[in-house]
């Protein structure tokens, strides 16, 4: 088993260091963002009961405990540093060999396991999941609770949701990131079997209203189209200057495996 201590300090540099289209070395290529028309219009439509949460055949409370002793036993990091399962669940990210688990470590980290009888297979780190983990300390950016309305199953005392949001019967993990150094942005991790590992899809949005909301990504249908509205304030470094906030809509491409950015949204 890799030491999972290294995989932590590596993530924890590339969303220090690098920019939203960097390569993240332990989950694989970045989901590209490319823009296919400028300006688009039309009814939207609320998805949220549209997005399965999930938990299609959620463990029961014995399976979890059973499962939290077995990763205990047979994963010699616990051992080593004491660290503590805060949440575990079963859900399918489409990844084979075995029952998929989705942990959280220490109100902290979360891990994807791959598990099959008496053994752990595989095992993939995601994102932190801290509310105020060392400069992602989003009390001070937003006393609203954004992730509030995001749809899925949302984990604990964080900032992450998982849930099929793209409508391909797979499960994909949604977290918001926030950063003194590269910003504001969300990122939502799957798993590619092609690249057998999970890439990610980076990006940016910006605070709407701190105390009031709302949040600052939407999950609705757009001109017939599953996906989601993300409101930023582009921000343009050769002139150093910021655009009025919009709402930009981004749909899932089944071809290319990704999200992209349609464009604008003009109601």
């Amino acid at each position: 088993m890799k030491s999972k201590n290294f995989i932590i300090i590596i993530f924890i540099i590339v969303v220090l260091l690098f920019s939203c289209n960097k390569k993240k070395e332990n989950t694989g290529e970045n989901a590209r963002q490319k823009t296919e028309q400028a300006n688009i219009s039309g009814p939207i439509i609320n998805t949220e009961a549209k997005i399965k949460s999930g938990l299609n055949e959620p463990a029961t409370e014995e399976e979890k405990e059973m499962m939290k002793e077995f990763i205990y036993k047979n994963d010699d990091y616990y051992k080593i540093h004491h660290y503590s399962i805060n949440y575990i669940e079963k859900a399918n990210f489409g990844i084979p060999e075995g029952d998929n688990w989705i942990v959280k470590l220490n109100d902290m980290c979360i891990f994807i396991y791959v598990i099959n009888d008496d053994k752990i297979i595989k095992d993939y780190y995601a994102t932190i999941d801290g509310l105020n983990f060392r400069d992602q300390n989003f009390s001070e950016i937003s006393e609203y609770d954004i992730i509030r309305d995001i749809p899925g199953t949302h984990i604990p005392d964080g900032v992450v949701s998982f849930g099929d949001f793209n409508g391909d019967g797979i499960i994909e993990i949604f977290s918001f990131i926030y950063s003194y150094l590269v910003g504001y942005n969300i990122d939502i991790f799957y798993y590619d079997s092609q690249k057998e590992g999970f890439v990610y899809c980076r990006i940016p949005y910006s605070i709407i209203d701190s105390k009031n909301g709302p949040s600052p990504v939407e999950f609705i249908t757009y001109q017939g189209k599953l996906g989601f509205k993300v409101y930023n304030k582009k921000y343009h470094w050769e002139t150093e200057t910021t655009e009025e906030g919009k709402w930009y809509f981004y749909t899932w491409d089944a071809e290319k495996k990704e999200y992209i950015e349609i464009g604008e949204i003009v109601e």
